[in-house]
């Protein structure tokens, strides 16, 4: 990976639970470790959902599959964090130029320069849609209560497949910035682990689609480093500020 702007950290954790993985970030935030992009490797797979989406998981389904299921601070439905998701958090302090007030806009650079990213890795059409655009996208159908089942402002699609995930978690002293894009969604283990509508993974299919299923001859460590070069380059662009390292992370 390239190095990050001046006064960023770039955070690359051995593989850990998905409840460190989740925990990480809001540490650096409350630590005032940030700005910092976060790039995660899980082990075990679990399934992650916001809090007030838990009710609608069967959590009985879970543990028959074999599989567990951890609450985070932001919302949406349920993930599966695999090794085919890649994960990167932005954590940014209050007043950060790339931090309006405004949580649906502060996702928009987020957005594009992952549309620019995979654009450049050869996912037809990727973009990233905009707000009007997102709330007509419309969220009927079985896979709709899955986070890759509905749409968000400034997610990114190829198509009319989602290829991005978006999620924030907001707190006195910043806020952190989720993105998720997979390499391959394995819709039926996901459906089955939350006890979904039968039909709910041949929707997902329909809906969102990992990057190797786009056609992409790219690994997931290329994707991953095409994704960071592009968080950064934005960040570059917004002049932010310059601070100290954080031990033990490149930065």
């Amino acid at each position: 990976m390239t190095a990050p702007p001046a006064g960023w950290r770039l955070v690359t954790p051995d593989a850990q639970p998905v409840a460190g993985a989740l925990a990480l970030p809001q540490r650096l935030l409350d630590d005032g470790d940030c700005p910092a992009l976060v790039v995660h490797r899980v082990s075990p797979a679990a399934i992650t959902c916001g809090r007030a989406q838990m009710g609608g998981i069967d959590l009985q389904a879970a543990r028959a599959a074999g599989i567990e299921v951890v609450p985070r601070a932001s919302g949406g439905g349920p993930v599966l964090w695999d090794d085919d998701l890649i994960a990167i958090d932005v954590v940014l302090p209050t007043g950060h130029p790339l931090l309006p007030t405004d949580v649906v806009a502060a996702y928009r650079w987020v957005g594009e320069a992952v549309a620019t990213a995979l654009g450049a890795l050869g996912v037809p059409g990727a973009r990233a849609v905009p707000p009007d655009e997102a709330r007509a996208w419309g969220g009927a159908g079985a896979a709709s209560s899955l986070c890759f089942g509905g749409m968000s402002p400034w997610e990114v699609v190829s198509g009319r497949r989602k290829v991005l995930g978006l999620s924030q978690v907001r707190r006195q002293a910043g806020a952190i910035i989720q993105a998720g894009v997979p390499m391959r969604i394995d819709a039926n283990r996901l459906a089955r682990a939350v006890g979904a509508a039968p039909d709910a993974a041949a929707h997902l299919t329909d809906v969102a689609a990992g990057i190797a299923e786009l056609g992409v001859c790219a690994s997931r460590g290329e994707v991953e480093d095409a994704l960071v070069a592009a968080l950064q380059a934005a960040a570059s662009r917004a002049g932010t500020p310059t601070t100290g390292r954080m031990p033990g992370t490149r930065g």
